[in-house]
């Protein structure tokens, strides 16, 4: 069994640099105009981010596909150790924006997604099962039966869309604002209540805070 979870450790990894890198190709601006959203790194940080964030993903991706199909365990675990820095630092980077109060996109998606801590989370449990899986790759290759092997191959792809989609699954967008003499006419004035983002921040990138 420890061949099987080290297989979907690294499958699942794998598979989520090739969806982040897909998300970057249908909207090759929404990373550099979430960077400027978040307004944490200067303008030259930002240019130089925006284009190596993509390419690290997709150069890892291809790496750790080719490191599955040929079972090279050393390659395997290098991989998954710079994808598990990779994550890592992503995660670090959005709590770092959070706690400075800041909105605007994930900029991990070709969708207008709002930064959230359930993007962070999602950041550190990619980064967790890169560990884990780099962990037992050092036990020795993956060897599968036939059954194990159909197993991985359903269990991977619908465990990776599954934690990807989390964000999304989790945002609730605020609801739309009404106009003024309408909702006076509807409900008496009695007091004003403001519509804040998941980290206290008043912005249209609005998610609920997370338990």
């Amino acid at each position: 069994m420890t061949s099987f979870y080290g297989g979907l450790t690294a499958s699942i990894v794998v598979l989520s640099l090739f969806i982040a890198v897909a998300s970057h190709a249908a909207r090759p601006a929404a990373l550099d105009e979430a960077l400027r959203a978040h307004g944490v790194l200067g303008p030259r940080l930002r240019r130089f981010a925006a284009p190596v964030v993509p390419f690290a993903e997709g150069a890892l991706g291809v790496g750790g596909a080719a490191a599955l199909l040929t079972g090279h365990q050393r390659g395997m675990q290098a991989v998954l150790a710079l994808g598990a820095a990779l994550f890592g630092l992503y995660a670090g980077y959005t709590r770092h924006v959070l706690a400075l109060g800041r909105g605007g996109p994930c900029g991990c998606s070709h969708q207008d997604l709002p930064l959230s801590r359930w993007v962070t989370r999602r950041a550190v449990a990619l980064a967790g099962l890169a560990l884990a899986g780099a962990a037992l790759a050092g036990a020795g290759p993956v060897q599968l039966s036939a059954a194990e092997l159909v197993t991985l191959l359903l269990a991977a792809p619908a465990c990776t869309v599954l934690l990807w989609s989390l964000p999304a699954a989790m945002h609730e967008p605020a609801p739309a604002s009404v106009p003024r003499q309408a909702r006076a006419a509807v409900h008496p004035p009695t007091e004003t209540t403001a519509h804040r983002s998941a980290e206290g921040v008043s912005t249209r990138w609005t998610s609920p805070p997370a338990l």
